[in-house]
């Protein structure tokens, strides 16, 4: 599985190619490591690499997978950005700029709409319903207003960052 690790605003694409007992085989860009990690508890991992010793630990810091790590007196943070964890960021997001659309925050499909063009909606009313990773999630207007447009169907196959619904502020229907 590859996932994407935030180390001090540097990102790195990292992937587990084998483990086997406490020998690990990660590819970290595009390179190859073999570490011996062992868990010593509490946080706190004793890792040897290229017959190098570090004993580091790891501590849950604010925000969604992230790490505040501590080594022979540095530290740094450190963020994992796993599918799961994208898609919640997204989805806090998905309402584009936060007003006026309702954006696809990851591939997925189109299982209720619930709201038609021309419709009025409220703050928090739910517009849309998508299924992405095995769970259905409810997308709300951020605004009073009228749906402008509605840009999919139910049953569609959508992208991420795709275009769902449009959302007039303040419009209401004749």
């Amino acid at each position: 599985m590859k996932v994407d690790a935030i180390i001090n605003k540097r990102k790195a694409e990292v992937e587990l190619i084998s483990k086997k007992e406490n020998k690990f085989k990660i590819r970290i860009d595009s390179n190859i490591y073999e570490f011996d990690i062992i868990t010593t508890g509490n946080g706190s991992y004793s890792i040897i690499y290229n017959n190098n010793s570090w004993d580091i630990e790891a501590v849950k810091a604010n925000g969604l997978n992230t790490f505040n790590i501590y080594k022979y007196g540095q530290s740094f943070k450190v963020e994992i950005e796993d599918a799961l964890s994208i898609y919640k960021k997204n989805k806090d997001a998905a309402h584009g700029d936060g007003h006026n659309t309702i954006i696809a925050p990851m591939p997925g499909k189109i299982v209720k709409i619930l709201k038609s063009q021309g419709d009025a909606v409220e703050v928090g009313e739910t517009v849309i319903i998508i299924s992405a990773m095995k769970m259905e999630s409810e997308f709300k207007s951020a605004i009073n207003g009228t749906i402008k447009k509605v840009l999919v169907k139910e049953n569609d196959i959508v992208n991420g960052n795709q275009l769902l619904v449009e959302i007039d502020e303040g419009q209401e229907t004749v």
